[in-house]
């Protein structure tokens, strides 16, 4: 079975991609994180700010396992890195990161890019329209495959579906999140309707 993920960290994105002092990445950066494109490493580690839009303690924010970013990506800490690495090496990528919050800084969190792409729905389940300008889909329910998440031969556990860049994630990948009692991660059955 597989699962759709969504970030539950409240507060929604405290945090935002400091271009300003992240003079190594190019421009289009925050887009590729959010579409799942493969990244080159780049030289320095990123940074983030405050947004100032949280009442949350900067201690209260450190709790969080994985945190949404405006513009940056997914933000994850340094266990569920361990976790995903040991068991899932080679299909996310991994950066340094570095964020300022309340006026404190924390070194303790990595940028997480998913950047394997698969169809991931089953058409003839999901309702949908295509759209005749781009070509693009606008689904008003989605429904999951029920096999593995397989591209090539190669199976994956985490993955961006091609279609829409929703983030889907196996059974086996929700079992090892679970077991290591890692906050802030659901994971939705088989249908998200819009």
């Amino acid at each position: 079975m597989n699962y759709f993920l969504e970030i539950t960290s409240r507060p929604n994105y405290p945090l935002y991609f400091d271009f300003s002092n992240n003079v190594d990445v190019p421009s289009s950066f925050c887009a590729d994180l959010r579409s799942g494109v493969y990244i080159q490493y780049p030289s320095s580690p990123l940074i983030y700010c405050d947004s100032e839009n949280s009442s949350v303690s900067f201690d209260r924010l450190l709790s969080y396992d994985v945190l949404n970013t405006v513009g940056g990506g997914i933000l994850v800490s340094n266990k569920v890195k361990e976790v995903i690495e040991d068991n899932f090496l080679g299909e996310v990528q991994f950066f340094d990161a570095i964020f300022s919050f309340k006026g404190k800084k924390c070194n303790a969190y990595t940028t997480m890019n998913i950047c394997n792409k698969i169809e991931c729905y089953d058409m003839d389940k999901s309702i949908f329209t295509i759209d005749s300008i781009d070509g693009s889909y606008h689904f008003d329910k989605r429904v999951l495959i029920d096999s593995p998440l397989e591209e090539y031969g190669i199976n994956y556990n985490i993955v961006r579906c091609s279609l829409d860049n929703e983030i889907v994630v196996s059974d086996k990948f929700k079992k090892v999140i679970m077991d290591n009692k890692i906050k802030c991660m659901s994971f939705i059955k088989n249908e998200l309707n819009y």
